[in-house]
């Protein structure tokens, strides 16, 4: 995570008045604010030290809270719905186009570091399925083009506006 300087970590810690019991909050946040997409132990020492809790605590949460890396991740993590709705309303046409598009299976790596893709209980979004979820933004009712426009515009670096 050294592309987080430590004044951007103080600020995220700050938002939460360097809390406890936002402590899941603050590590969710500071992953997102990572293009590492990842926990590293610098990072954990950092927030046990400034939250007063201990170090195994952080690393507590880390593991059980699977929206939580402790080791490096794609640039974009892009999470679909395995749920039986999400099944029966498109979300095989997101596995089969990602697939395609990106050239590797489900949580394998793309070769640049840039993608990879999960399933992910329900998401709560079967009303917009087939979809994906990259970080905390849905991108909704894809289809197979928009699939395709949606990881051209990551690999450009933007988010498109759906």
């Amino acid at each position: 995570m050294a592309n987080i300087t430590i004044k951007e970590k103080n600020e995220i810690i700050d938002r939460y008045h360097a809390n406890p019991e936002q402590t899941l909050n603050i590590l969710v946040d500071l992953q997102y604010a990572s293009t590492d997409g990842y926990i590293d132990q610098a990072t954990a020492q950092f927030i046990a030290k400034r939250l007063g809790v201990t170090e195994t605590r952080i690393y507590e949460m880390i593991s059980f809270y699977a929206i939580l890396k402790e080791e490096s991740q794609a640039r974009y993590v892009l999470k679909i719905c395995n749920s039986a709705p999400c099944h029966f309303s498109g979300e095989p046409l997101v596995s089969r186009s990602l697939k395609e598009i990106l050239g590797v299976n489900e949580n394998e790596i793309t070769d640049d570091g840039m993608f990879l893709y999960h399933g992910i209980p329900c998401a709560g979004a079967c009303f917009q399925s087939p979809f994906i979820k990259v970080k905390d933004r849905v991108f909704p009712n894809l289809t197979a083009e928009q699939i395709s426009q949606l990881i051209s515009d990551l690999r450009a670096g933007r988010y498109p506006a759906l």
